[in-house]
């Protein structure tokens, strides 16, 4: 994985002890050039009518904070941002609670 995302957070992400069996840290040559190619920004203003909701991470340098708000202000309703302090990987470590309770309460709203 740090030969595929060479900046420091996710080489420090992908390479932190897990215990056994978890989560194995691998990639393959075809998606590191399909990640590459990746860009969701374009498809913003067709995913209305369904629900969107944007977490996005205050310092995020892996997905660029700035690209995800301005893809956020293309978006078409219904729609939704939780930003969070920190970086790319916040939301799934130290700031998981805010974002996993903003989706709690998304899916609540949009999936009852």
């Amino acid at each position: 994985m740090p030969a595929s995302y060479r900046s420091q957070e996710a080489v420090d992400f992908h390479l932190q002890p897990k215990p056994d069996g978890v989560w194995e840290s691998q990639v393959t040559v075809r998606s590191t050039r399909a990640a590459r190619m990746y860009e969701p920004g374009i498809w913003i203003t067709r995913v209305s009518p369904t629900p969107l909701l944007m977490v996005v991470a205050l310092n995020d340098t892996l997905t660029p904070t700035d690209l995800a708000l301005a893809a956020y202000e293309r978006a078409l309703e219904p729609k939704r941002l939780q930003l969070v302090p920190g970086g790319h990987f916040g939301p799934y470590t130290t700031q998981f609670d805010r974002a996993s309770t903003a989706a709690l309460a998304w899916f609540r709203e949009h999936l009852a």
